[in-house]
C-alpha cells in the first residue's frame, strides 16, 4: 500500500519536479509569515473587526507556524499541501477568516499549479473557481451586488491569478525543457555529421591510397625486384601520409574549402594504375576549374580511380572531363573483368554524395561499349558551386 501511494503520489509531479528547489525556495513563505505578523502587530489579522481578537496569541502563533510549514511542505508535496491548506482555511472561516491564511493559500495554490502534475493542476483550477462562484453568490445573497463584486475581485487575485501564473511559468520551464532538448539533438546531429564528414574524407583519400599500396604489394610478391612496384608503394604510402596531414587539417576547419584539393593530387593514384598494369587518359579542359569543383571532382576521380585498381587491375581507364556552360561532365569507363568482385558499395555512396553536395548528380553501373562490358561512371557538378 505504502509502494502504490508514493508510486500516486509522484504521478502528480512531472520528472522535473525533483530538480526545482533551490536555496531560494523558502523566501516566499518566509516573506508571507513576515506580512503575518506585521499584519497581527497591526490588529488587521482578520477582515471582520469583531473577530480581531478571538484568537489568543497562542493560536495566532500556531496559524502562523502552520501556514510557514505547509507552504514549505507545498515545494516538495504540493497535492498535500493544498489539501492541508484547504482544510486550515476552512476551519478558520467561522472565526476570522484570517489574512495571512489566504495569502499562504494563494502562494501553495501557485505552487501546485506550477509543480504539480495534470490531475493536480485540474483539482485546484476547478476548486478555486468553485470556491470563488460559491463566496461570490454567498457575498451577493447577504451583503449586496457591491460585496459580491469586491470578494470577486479579491478572490481572482488570492485565487485565480496564481494559477495563471502558475501555468505561465509551467509553459516557459516546458518551452525551455523543449528548446534544450532541440539543442543537444542539433548538437548530437552535428556531432554526428562531423564523424560521417570524416569518415568520408578517410574513405575516399587515405583508404584509396591504402588500398592501392596493398594491390603494389601483391604485384612486388610475384615480382621480386621491379623497381616501379617498389617506386610507386613509396609514392602510394607517402600520398596516404599526405592525404591524412590534409584530414587532420580538416578537422581543425569549418568546410571542405579550407583544404585546398587538386587534380594534381590524383598522380600517385595514376601512378599507382599504371604500375599494376593498367593505364589512365584523363581528357581535361585547359581553362582552369573553381575552387570548390576541382575538390569536388578530384574526390570524385580518387574513388573511380582506387576502384578502377581494385576490382579492375590491368585494364585501362579513360576519363573524359567536359564543360558545358554551367555544368561540368565526368565520364569514366574501363573494361569491366569477367566475375568481377563487387564490393560493399561505400565507394559509390560517396560519389554520389560529393555530387549531390554541390546540387550535382552520379550514377554508376556496368553499360554495354564498343569493346565489350564497361564499367562507366557519370557525375555532373554545376560550375557554380553554392558556398
Amino acid at each position: 500500500m505504502e509502494s502504490g501511494r508514493r508510486a500516486w503520489a509522484s504521478s502528480l509531479r512531472p520528472s522535473w519536479m525533483s530538480s526545482w528547489t533551490s536555496e531560494y525556495a523558502a523566501v516566499p513563505a518566509i516573506g508571507i509569515t513576515a506580512v503575518g505578523a506585521l499584519l497581527w502587530a497591526a490588529d488587521g489579522w482578520t477582515v471582520r473587526a469583531e473577530t480581531e481578537h478571538f484568537y489568543p496569541w497562542q493560536v495566532k502563533f500556531g496559524l502562523l507556524c502552520g501556514a510557514l510549514a505547509i507552504q514549505l511542505l507545498a515545494r516538495t508535496r504540493p497535492a498535500v499541501a493544498f489539501c492541508l491548506m484547504l482544510a486550515l482555511v476552512a476551519w478558520d472561516a467561522p472565526f476570522g477568516p484570517s489574512v495571512v491564511l489566504w495569502i499562504a493559500l494563494s502562494d501553495v495554490v501557485y505552487l501546485a499549479v506550477a509543480t504539480g502534475g495534470d490531475r493536480l493542476r485540474t483539482a485546484v483550477t476547478w476548486t478555486a473557481l468553485a470556491l470563488t462562484m460559491g463566496l461570490a453568490v454567498a457575498a451577493s445573497a447577504t451583503g449586496g451586488v457591491k460585496s459580491g463584486i469586491y470578494l470577486t475581485l479579491v478572490l481572482v487575485a488570492v485565487l485565480l491569478s496564481p494559477i495563471g501564473y502558475g501555468r505561465a511559468v509551467l509553459a516557459y520551464r516546458r518551452l525551455a525543457d523543449v528548446e534544450r532538448t532541440e539543442s543537444e539533438a542539433r548538437r548530437a546531429n552535428a556531432l554526428a555529421e562531423e564523424r560521417r564528414r570524416l569518415a568520408r574524407e578517410l574513405h575516399d583519400t587515405v583508404a584509396g591510397h591504402l588500398s592501392a599500396v596493398a594491390i603494389l604489394a601483391d604485384a612486388a610478391q610475384r615480382s621480386p625486384g621491379d623497381a616501379d612496384v617498389m617506386r610507386s608503394i613509396r609514392a602510394g604510402s607517402l600520398a596516404a601520409l599526405e592525404e591524412m596531414r590534409a584530414t587532420i587539417t580538416l578537422l581543425t576547419s569549418p568546410g571542405d574549402a579550407a583544404v585546398r584539393t587538386t587534380l594534381a593530387s590524383l598522380e600517385p593514384l595514376i601512378d599507382t594504375a599504371r604500375a599494376a598494369g593498367g593505364s589512365v587518359t584523363v581528357r581535361a579542359p585547359e581553362a582552369e576549374l573553381p575552387t570548390a569543383v576541382e575538390a569536388t571532382l578530384t574526390r570524385i576521380l580518387g574513388e573511380v580511380i582506387a576502384n578502377a585498381t581494385k576490382h579492375a587491375s590491368g585494364r585501362p581507364l579513360d576519363v573524359d572531363l567536359v564543360v558545358d556552360g554551367q555544368e561540368l561532365t565526368m565520364t569514366a569507363a574501363n573494361p569491366r573483368p569477367a566475375g568481377a568482385v563487387t564490393g560493399d558499395g561505400n565507394g559509390l555512396r560517396n560519389i554520389a554524395f560529393r555530387a549531390e553536395s554541390v546540387g550535382g548528380t552520379a550514377a554508376a553501373g556496368p553499360e554495354d561499349g564498343p569493346s565489350g562490358d564497361l564499367w562507366v561512371v557519370r557525375a555532373t557538378i554545376p560550375m557554380r558551386v553554392a558556398g
